[in-house]
């Protein structure tokens, strides 16, 4: 693979393995001291380059070490987060670490002054980007949850979208990750250690995070992902020191089923 030489001339002749965890869509390879992440060139996809450079210092992330766009490719080489991915079976063991691991994101995520924030992606953005979505045909259906359409549920993605719309809750406005899920954080063993795949981050309800955080433990602990029965994903809450808000948590679950 030919690289821009801004990116070339860091990585020279490195060895690179690639990475399939998780659902970025992105080709990412993996190397001794950085990751690259190859994209389509798309503003809504890519912003993630200028929010890691606001970010730097802030929050522990990776470093921007390189960044170029090329005929219609992105090309983001950042710093390697050292440590383990909170999905890992040796963290998934340890539900004290995984809970303190995700507790300690949060509580850093909230510490950031959540207002007159360079980036953002509101509800309001979110949901524009969905109905452009499902207008385009680039709706897909099979990752969402079997109840979220069909008898019980919604009768297509519009009705959802619709519902989401006139449901909006009111926001308890802080910094979120956007996208918290277990193979986005990482931990020593002891505390996190880092947090990646942050273009969703911005001001926003931080139980987008709460909701998504939930549901990847439950995911990575039912069967879906892995089969962990000692770990509950209501602890969340209670290690992160905010009661279960049944009524958000379905509202931001069912607007991450749109994307």
């Amino acid at each position: 693979m030919r690289y821009p030489k801004a990116i070339a001339d860091i990585l020279k002749d490195a060895a690179c393995q690639p990475e399939n965890t998780g659902k970025s869509g992105a080709q990412v390879l993996v190397f001794p001291d950085y990751v690259l992440k190859i994209r389509p060139a798309d503003s809504w996809d890519t912003v993630d380059t200028g929010i890691l450079r606001w970010l730097e210092g802030r929050l522990p992330v990776p470093r921007v070490a390189a960044h170029a766009v090329e005929e219609g490719t992105d090309w983001l080489l950042m710093t390697r987060v050292r440590g383990r991915m909170l999905c890992d079976p040796w963290v998934m063991e340890r539900p004290h670490v995984l809970l303190d691991a995700m507790a300690e994101a949060l509580h850093l995520l909230w510490s950031v002054p959540a207002e007159n924030l360079p980036f953002g992606r509101t509800v309001e953005q979110e949901l524009d980007q969905a109905e452009r979505y499902i207008a385009s045909g680039r709706f897909d259906p099979s990752d969402c949850e079997p109840e979220t359409f069909g008898p019980g549920g919604f009768e297509d993605p519009a009705a959802l979208l619709s519902w989401l719309r006139r449901n909006q809750p009111p926001m308890e406005k802080v910094l979120t990750h956007g996208d918290f899920c277990l193979p986005n954080l990482f931990t020593d063993g002891a505390h996190l250690s880092g947090m990646i795949d942050l273009g969703s981050c911005g001001a926003g309800d931080r139980w987008r995070d709460l909701a998504l955080g939930w549901r990847s433990i439950r995911h990575n602990s039912d069967g879906r992902y892995g089969l962990y029965s000692n770990v509950n994903a209501d602890d969340l809450f209670r290690a992160a020191g905010v009661p279960k808000d049944a009524d958000r948590l379905r509202y931001y679950l069912l607007l991450d089923e749109l994307f």
